[in-house]
């Protein structure tokens, strides 16, 4: 019996040394939902208009981004915005059109490993025809007249430059334009690189000064 009591005099005191356990989530009287803060100060919330939004600290210097957010009469749904919704950032219409401020790809040269220059670019870009067209029937979402649109063949270029393109699990194929832009640069290079041989080649035979 005098063991029973000890054991149960350590686990009352226990009850008043651990320190009480803090809740993480709470739904407003509104419909309000807070997952990691108790008010609507900080943490993840999701107001009753559905908006998802989260900031990571309680403090001027942390502003909220609201992850996801519908327009319904235009069929955008804003992905990333910082601070008003109205100025948001990046986002994607219910077609698939995406818009955003600027994009950035990591090229740091640290994290680059067989490096090798890109030789022959004129003669890739050759066989590459930029488009002007219009989608094919059931592959345009978007409302009202169909819009002409400008681009590239992903067959064309993959057998010009296959490390442009890739294709999805259903097969389609799709093009990364940022690669292109690499292989135009190079191209530009061989050709500046070519007229100036042909400057050379007029000034020694006294036809240009």
């Amino acid at each position: 019996m005098k063991k029973h009591l000890i054991i149960m005099a350590l686990i009352a005191g226990a009850l008043f040394v651990l320190p009480e356990a803090k809740a993480q989530f709470k739904i407003h009287d509104d419909g309000h939902i807070s997952l990691g803060s108790l008010a609507k100060d900080y943490g993840v919330q999701v107001d009753t208009l559905c908006i998802t939004a989260f900031r990571t600290k309680k403090t001027t210097a942390f502003s909220w981004s609201t992850v996801v957010n519908s327009n319904n009469n235009l069929q955008k749904h804003w992905v990333v915005a910082n601070g008003n919704p109205v100025a948001h950032t990046f986002f994607v219409y219910g077609e698939g059109s995406v818009y955003h401020a600027m994009n950035y790809r990591q090229s740091d040269a640290r994290f680059q490993e067989e490096t090798g220059e890109i030789s022959n670019a004129s003669n890739a870009i050759g066989q590459i025809t930029g488009l002007l067209y219009t989608p094919a029937q059931g592959h345009d979402k978007s409302e009202g007249q169909k819009q002409r649109r400008v681009g590239v063949s992903a067959q064309e270029v993959e057998k010009a430059i296959p490390e442009a393109v890739s294709a999805d699990e259903t097969g389609t194929m799709y093009v990364d334009y940022e690669a292109l832009t690499v292989f135009l640069i190079e191209a530009l290079k061989e050709q500046k690189s070519r007229i100036d041989e042909l400057e050379t080649i007029l000034k020694d035979k006294g036809i240009k000064e």
